[in-house]
């Protein structure tokens, strides 16, 4: 079982870890498993872990809008505007992703031929010092084995998230109980922005 680390280690323990390390921490929504974007080594072994769909692109997690800058070719107006009233925050945005972005993390806009790729800007504070002591985005994605049901499906804690699960990792950040909602996610790579998930963050003009 890997060591259950506080936020007062983080930068300690992390320097220590290799670049490929997957690790399970707390974000303002549920508890994630993630990694940084720079390896795809580590961005396999989330999928292979969680057993999850290679057609399902993960969220990535930013610490500051300047890093939408390698991820995103352009930011739409609509995005501009929901990016000022909700984030940092529980809001996540599809949006046209850089040509050098891994296809890994990319999905395809509802015109057939646009790269995209899910943003959030993670109000969370471990979240945030993950992305300083990697110096990269996150990939974030749900900590627990794909179709997962119950408590396990939604986990707002580490009792939570199955032992078994837990010992595929290189570290659990234990943050207490987290949020328990999923993000909202709207997509913004159309003329008009699109509701594709309704979650923690309210958006009246989506009808949510």
């Amino acid at each position: 079982m890997p060591t259950v680390i506080s936020s007062a280690q983080i930068s300690d323990t992390f320097s220590q870890l290799p670049q490929d390390a997957v690790f399970i921490f707390p974000t303002e929504t549920l508890y994630g498993i993630g990694c940084s974007i720079a390896s795809q080594n580590a961005i396999t072994r989330v999928f292979e872990i969680k057993g999850r769909d290679l057609r399902q692109p993960p969220p990535v997690l930013i610490a500051e809008r300047q890093q939408l800058n390698a991820l995103v070719k352009n930011i739409p107006t609509s995005a501009h505007k929901l990016m000022d009233e909700y984030w940092p925050g529980s809001l996540t945005l599809i949006l046209p992703a850089h040509d050098s972005v891994s296809d890994r993390l990319c999905g395809t806009a509802a015109d057939g031929t646009t790269r995209t790729i899910g943003v959030r800007h993670s109000a969370h504070p471990f979240a945030v010092e993950l992305c300083r002591v990697l110096a990269a985005p996150l990939i974030a994605t749900s900590a627990n084995f794909s179709g997962a049901t119950g408590r396990a499906a939604a986990p707002q804690c580490l009792d939570d998230i199955p032992d078994e699960f837990k010992k595929m990792v290189d570290a659990v950040i234990d943050g207490g109980n987290v949020g328990g909602l999923p993000s909202t996610i709207v997509d913004c790579t159309g003329e008009v922005p699109r509701l594709l998930r309704a979650g923690a963050v309210t958006l009246p003009a989506f009808g949510s």
